[in-house]
């Protein structure tokens, strides 16, 4: 294997360039750009970082030479991967690798991963003497014999690296599970228990961040809260030279690229920072040049316009009664059997323009491959039989299910949803396949051994074997380390790409299978579709460093934000809970994935109890959510989930990301754990609260896709406290602000003069009252309620 360090020498011209000095010109190449799309950002991380060049360069044919910006690293030019040998305390916040070709000069940004070290405590409240102390939370996967503690004195010590940001935990001391004692904070789990809270402390971005000033046909104005010390702006991969001392007043005026007008869509990507913080990123999309700012410009293939819907097939219409055909298995319960939803039923919705009203732009659709005839008995305890109404045990990966529709009506789906400007993205099955699939019958050798070592069966070990664990007994998962499966099983991805011209796909069990596999099939689609807007989008439950590493370039455009979503669950659902904890958690999110991320942002989904059932408290302390759906019947008996149910919504309709819509959370049904939480779809006969629900849905949809400070705004939060939640998005001269109040009486939340100067240039959407008081203005609030106020 041949290594070879390059010379930094030879590009001494581009370095002058890019370095912050010089106002140079440089000629802005589309064409000959060797990264496939806009280069995602690296993170750096503090053990070790090896750069995956193929998974932002298909040809390197052209290319002249790679190298990064501070010289210590090794380029292999046979495996085309980069290593950074500078160590972590010694790499930039911000920092670049340049690729050279064909005379131009493009770059790939680094950050620095915001890892802190994190010192937890444990003083037993008993004084009792334990021989062993460990911690688990969902920063380690929830496993004890990750992280260990040390005697320290009459405590425990453990110090943990973590990026900054909130974590939930428990302490495991001599097997016994417990909340520190030695810590205060504590939060709802969601299955009626506590879990400790650990801050990792943020950092201090009031330091620095950027926003978006003004712009004209030539230039832009960017704003900053100080001067920073880097300072680095991105026309597609291309780095604009810049100077800093051309900063006045804390502004910044960048020319447009010339040019450019014949390029339908484009972007500028401006990243900063100062002593060791990071400030927002901001991302620009330019329309034939031109800063995009109208909403009427935005077209189906920009992903970032994504409002998702996702639909379970069987669950939600049934548009033919001929393919109605349950499991014939008395043991299977109804509940758990076919209830004759099909793809008829999603075609006659989009046609009757249901998704039209609520405003979906794509559909996201569960498994249409066709799943077995017999019943199977789960696994784990009470071992209840199931059908496969869900679409996750295919026998084939090619074929529909026959109780579901057909190719001519999934490509009647598709076409007529692109007629609708709406994408249609489907569920797709990779990790496993049912035991009766064709391929495993052919090749049993493909899976992963059933059977450990120590003569255990590897089923639903998450965390201990991920990549090789089975769902169940009749689940074989694949062995993508096998060459040949990786190619064969991408392969059926491709198929539905190229037959049906479906938009995307969301991968189910992302996390369970080999980074090989993700990258063989992102390559292949880029390869096959290089002018295509593809999105995918992958189910990782783990922390957000685990569901990070499945996301960038060569990878997938993005993941559920479940870690989010958990904590903004426990924040409008319970009147105890600390609203700045919410905040905390997107301030995360965003300083982890990005300020402008394609991530997913749920209000559920089918493996967690319902929303507003949960805000309802139908689950009890220590009960089993799945055993409630079968003990008793679930409704909605306090009003007021309605209300926090409206909360979540609105928070997941206007932050950055991709919202998705669980089927029924546009009305607020009920429902526990799995198959409890997968009820047929309600349509009519709505009761007052479940139609107000919808239409409030409705309208929060609208207001994010026809103000575009909702889809490209910088964010900000202006207040959080234990029940007032304040963000301030912001897009040039566009800016709203979101008002929630999640306490059960009513509020008078106070926005200061300072930062809303004119409320009367400000239009309120949902009816609360503002008044004036000194140096504020009120906003009255009813009990779990809000308010979001736009601009004129």
């Amino acid at each position: 294997m041949r290594k070879i360090r390059l010379l930094l020498f030879i590009f001494s011209s581009f370095i002058i360039l890019v370095g912050c000095n010089n106002d140079a010109k440089i000629i802005f190449n589309q064409e000959s750009d060797p990264i496939d799309g806009i280069a995602s950002v690296i993170i750096l991380k503090p053990d070790s970082n090896t750069v995956y060049l193929n998974d932002f360069i298909s040809d390197f044919s052209k290319i002249d030479s790679v190298y990064y910006e501070d010289k210590n690293y090794v380029f292999n030019s046979e495996t085309k991967t980069l290593e950074i040998l500078t160590s972590f305390d010694n790499i930039k916040p911000l920092s670049l690798i340049h690729v050279s070709c064909q005379g131009n000069l493009y770059s790939i940004v680094c950050r620095k991963s915001s890892k802190v070290h994190s010192d937890v405590y444990f003083k037993p409240s008993d004084d009792k003497l334990y021989s062993s102390v460990s911690i688990a939370g969902d920063f380690n996967g929830w496993s004890p014999e990750k992280n260990i503690f040390k005697k320290d004195g009459d405590s425990w010590k453990c110090t943990l690296i973590l990026d900054r940001g909130l974590y939930q935990y428990q302490i495991v001391a001599d097997g016994v599970w417990m909340n520190n004692p030695t810590a205060g904070d504590t939060v709802s789990n969601g299955i009626g228990g506590y879990n400790t809270l650990l801050n990792a402390t943020l950092c201090n971005t009031e330091s620095l961040s950027l926003e978006t000033k003004q712009f004209d046909d030539n230039s832009i104005t960017v704003g900053a809260s100080s001067v920073p010390d880097r300072f680095i702006i991105l026309w597609q991969n291309q780095v604009l030279p810049i100077n800093l001392e051309n900063f006045n007043s804390n502004q910044y005026k960048l020319d447009i690229p010339q040019g450019i007008n014949s390029i339908k869509r484009s972007y500028l990507r401006i990243y900063a920072s100062k002593s060791n913080c990071v400030a927002n990123d901001l991302f620009i999309p330019l329309n034939n040049g031109k800063v995009l700012s109208k909403t009427e410009d935005i077209v189906r293939e920009d992903k970032f316009s994504n409002i998702m819907y996702f639909v379970m097939v069987d669950r939600f219409f049934n548009g033919n009664l001929q393919n109605d055909f349950k499991v014939k298995d008395s043991r299977v319960s109804d509940k758990a059997n076919y209830q004759g939803g099909d793809i008829f039923g999603i075609l006659q919705k989009l046609k009757d323009g249901y998704f039209d009203k609520l405003g979906i732009t794509c559909l996201w659709i569960s498994p249409v491959f066709q799943n077995p005839d017999e019943a199977y008995q789960e696994f784990p305890e009470p071992r209840r039989y199931f059908s496969g109404y869900h679409g996750y045990w295919p026998i084939s990966s090619t074929e529909i299910d026959y109780r579901l529709g057909n190719d001519s009506v999934f490509q009647a789906l598709v076409n007529t949803a692109h007629g609708e400007n709406m994408n249609v993205i489907l569920d797709f099955v990779a990790n496993h396949v049912h035991e009766n699939h064709p391929l495993y019958q052919a090749h049993k050798d493909w899976a992963t051994k059933l059977v450990l070592e120590d003569g255990r069966q590897n089923i639903r070990l998450w965390d201990e074997y991920r990549l090789t664990t089975w769902f169940d007994t009749f689940l074989p998962s694949w062995d993508f380390e096998n060459p040949l499966v990786t190619d064969t099983i991408s392969e059926y991805a491709m198929y539905w790409l190229t037959k049906f011209n479906i938009d995307g796909f969301r991968h189910d069990a992302t996390k369970h299978i080999p980074e090989v596999f993700w990258r063989t099939l992102t390559k292949k689609i880029k390869t096959k579709f290089p002018d295509k807007s593809i999105y995918q989008i992958g189910e990782t439950f783990g922390n957000r460093e685990l569901i990070a590493d499945y996301v960038g370039s060569g990878m997938m455009d993005g993941q559920f934000d479940f870690n989010l979503y958990f904590d903004a669950r426990n924040s409008f659902a319970d009147s105890q809970s600390d609203m700045k904890n919410v905040a905390i958690s997107l301030m995360t999110s965003l300083s982890y994935y990005g300020s402008y991320h394609l991530m997913g942002n749920i209000t559920g989904n089918h493996d967690l109890v319902r929303f507003i059932s949960f805000a309802d408290g139908s689950v009890k302390p220590g009960e089993d959510d799945k055993e409630a759906g079968w003990l008793r019947d679930i409704e909605v008996e306090n009003l007021l989930s309605y209300k926090k149910l409206q909360c979540l919504n609105a928070f997941v309709l206007s932050i950055p990301g991709i919202p998705c819509v669980y089927y029924g959370d546009e009305i607020g049904m009920a429902g526990v754990g799995d198959p409890d939480n997968r009820r047929m779809m309600k349509f009519d006969n709505l009761t007052k609260s479940e139609q107000e629900t919808f239409d409030i849905t409705s309208k929060l949809i609208s207001l994010r896709k026809n103000n575009i400070e909702f889809l490209l705004g910088s964010t900000n939060i202006v207040d959080a406290s234990e029940s007032v939640l304040i963000i301030k998005r912001k897009y040039f001269d566009r800016e709203a602000y979101i008002v929630f109040n999640c306490s059960d009486s009513e509020n008078d939340v106070l926005i200061a003069k300072s930062v809303i100067k004119d409320i009367s240039i400000f239009k309120t959407n949902f009816g609360a009252e503002i008044s004036e008081l000194s140096s504020n203005y009120i906003i009255k609030l009813e009990p779990y309620s809000f308010e979001i106020l736009i601009k004129k």
